[in-house]
């Protein structure tokens, strides 16, 4: 026998967050690997042209620091608290 649910509309709401919950963590993980890649290609870039390893690493560290922070930022859930 099976059970019916006790509230229906808890239930829409909560398959509903468990999907915008399995989207926000995919794109997070889209937007850190592409990240990564970027950084990456600024690195080689750089040393390529004749930059300096100590300057190239500096150069992709700030890249980095710069666009995680943003994404940090930007992502954050906004709690409604009472």
């Amino acid at each position: 026998m099976s059970e019916t649910p006790q509230d229906p509309f808890a239930e829409i709401l909560s398959g509903i967050e468990e999907q915008f919950g399995q989207a926000l963590f995919e794109r997070r993980a889209v937007t850190a690997a592409l990240t990564a890649e970027a950084t990456g290609l600024i690195y080689r870039r750089a040393v390529f042209s004749g930059v300096p390893h100590d300057l190239a690493q500096a150069m992709a560290a700030e890249y980095w620091d710069t666009e995680t922070s943003q994404v940090a930022g930007a992502q954050e859930p906004e709690t409604d608290e009472e």
